[in-house]
């Protein structure tokens, strides 16, 4: 199967948000719990400044794709900045945050290897 979907289209995707993750607001282009899709899932987040992406880790990698902006990355209590262009791996089960420390909002898509997002279990 192969699909193409428009990313001006995703802009009519209500945002996701918690109150867990303070400024932290998210939308999904590839899951199969809204695509007909499998194996990937792809989603795009926004960290508006001072916003936090908690200390966490989860059985699945992940990759981050750095679009705007820069912020903190937390590596297991090692700290690197990220900026436009990075792109940052994240190995299964590694702790990690992301925190906003700029003045614009950081803008990043998500990878996952899983069908669906909701497969993945957020731990603290």
């Amino acid at each position: 199967m192969i699909f193409v979907k428009n990313l001006k289209s995703v802009s009519d995707q209500e945002w996701s948000t918690t109150d867990k993750y303070p400024g932290v607001r998210w939308k999904f282009l590839i899951d199969s719990d809204f695509t007909e899709s499998s194996g990937l899932s792809l989603g795009f987040a926004e960290i508006a400044p001072g916003g936090n992406l908690i200390l966490h880790y989860h059985s699945p990698a992940e990759i981050y794709v750095v679009t705007d902006g820069e912020g903190i990355l937390n590596k297991s209590g090692k700290l690197e900045k990220i900026k436009k262009g990075d792109v940052v791996y994240i190995s299964k089960n590694a702790k990690h945050a992301l925190k906003n420390n700029g003045e614009e909002t950081l803008k990043f898509y998500w990878i996952f290897p899983t069908d669906r997002f909701s497969e993945v279990e957020y731990l603290y």
